[in-house]
């Protein structure tokens, strides 16, 4: 038997299996077919309105299981968090922090999440989460361009480099990832941290020029914390 852990985006929903400690990503495809009866409950994380959650779990199939929405805490696992009302720390961030502090137990982190948005978040060696920072990722800083000069166009970030940029496209991808190493750099000159911990799908652009020796790539981190709520006593659709 197993557990299907879901990030739900307000577009995309992001699906991982976890049997037996082993976190699986699956693809759209691999999702749809899921046999209901091998699954025994479901955990997910969202920060979509309630509308596209039940959207989401009406679509699975899998409405025999019992449904866990998981929020942010005050604390979970050692890991203590800095905002005065807890909930209001985006969960996706929460669980980034906590299945980083399961990588690297009593160490100072920095956790970076490069998805819509860059986040940047600091936990102390002792589990206390400091604080952070937020900004828009690449696609978005693109899109305040784009938005509003019609000559500027680009579709991808898949040729950024953080060097000087020939034409338009090269200057706006190469300036939005200079912008995102920079933020990045500050970061660690404002708070030492021992390791970096780094998530999300643009998290590949940033890595090369970050130092190597502190750095850790992980595309499961967000469902590694995830996974730390599978003993939560959850009734069937319970969303909170």
């Amino acid at each position: 038997m197993a557990e299907l852990l879901l990030d739900i985006g307000n577009s995309r929903t992001k699906a991982v299996l976890h049997q037996a400690g082993v976190l699986t990503l699956l693809s759209g495809h691999q999702a749809e077919f899921l046999q209901a009866d091998a699954i025994d409950a479901v955990f997910c994380a969202s920060v979509a309105a309630a509308e596209r959650i039940e959207q989401v779990r009406q679509e699975s199939g899998l409405l025999s299981q019992s449904w866990c929405l998981i929020r942010s805490e005050a604390e979970k696992n050692g890991l203590k968090n800095q905002y005065q009302q807890p909930a209001l720390l985006g969960v996706d961030r929460w669980l980034a922090m906590l299945g980083a502090k399961e990588l690297y137990p009593a160490q100072d982190l920095l956790v970076i999440d490069a998805g819509t948005a860059l986040t940047l978040d600091w936990v102390g060696a002792d589990g206390q989460h400091l604080g952070g920072w937020i900004i828009p990722g690449f696609r978005l800083q693109q899109q305040a361009v784009i938005g509003h000069t019609a000559k500027v166009f680009n579709n991808s970030m898949q040729n950024a480099e953080v060097k000087i940029g020939t034409d338009t496209s090269s200057c706006l991808q190469n300036g939005c990832l200079a912008a995102a190493v920079a933020v990045v750099k500050q970061a660690l000159q404002l708070q030492q941290v021992r390791q970096i911990v780094l998530t999300g799908g643009d998290a590949p652009l940033l890595l090369p020029y970050l130092p190597a020796e502190q750095c850790e790539l992980d595309p499961l981190l967000i469902f590694r914390g995830l996974s730390l709520y599978i003993d939560k006593n959850c009734s069937k659709a319970d969303f909170g």
